[in-house]
């Protein structure tokens, strides 16, 4: 068995056994480890973990809502706590959403939850370009 297949297995058994796979947690650790790329890769072998699940399930992902979130968050870089911030949700209801199918803390997230929480991300994402804008357009001026 090579090593991606090993670290596949155990990140399963995180998501199985303690309900997260604690990968978003790594880049906010007081002395990080892991390097980006580390964490990439790492978030690449969970996606598959989640993908491969699905498809053996034979589980539509345009409507599942939960691989959605995960592409949306990986999309913009943010961990279960931006979440949690953005939509002032709970971090473990959020992680619940995160975590493996197989997890007793797995929730499923519904498409009204979903869009709920999609708009509430991509407002904040809008307002946090407006500031950038806004203190461009400021220095600019000095």
């Amino acid at each position: 068995m090579g090593y991606r297949e090993l670290l596949k297995k155990y990140i399963r058994f995180l998501e199985t056994n303690v309900g997260d796979n604690f990968i978003e947690a790594i880049a906010d650790a007081k002395e990080p480890t892991l390097s980006s790329r580390d964490i990439g890769e790492l978030k690449t072998l969970a996606g598959e973990i989640f993908r491969e699940h699905h498809d053996g399930a034979a589980v539509n992902r345009v409507s599942n809502f939960n691989y959605r979130l995960r592409l949306l968050m990986n999309r913009f870089n943010l961990s279960v706590d931006d979440i949690a911030d953005i939509t002032h949700m709970d971090p473990e209801r959020v992680r619940g959403y995160r975590t493996h199918p197989r997890s007793a803390n797995y929730a499923p997230l519904d498409e009204a939850q979903y869009l709920d929480l999609e708009r509430a991300v991509l407002e904040w994402l809008d307002q946090g370009d407006d500031e950038k804008r806004e203190a461009g357009a400021g220095s600019r001026e000095e």
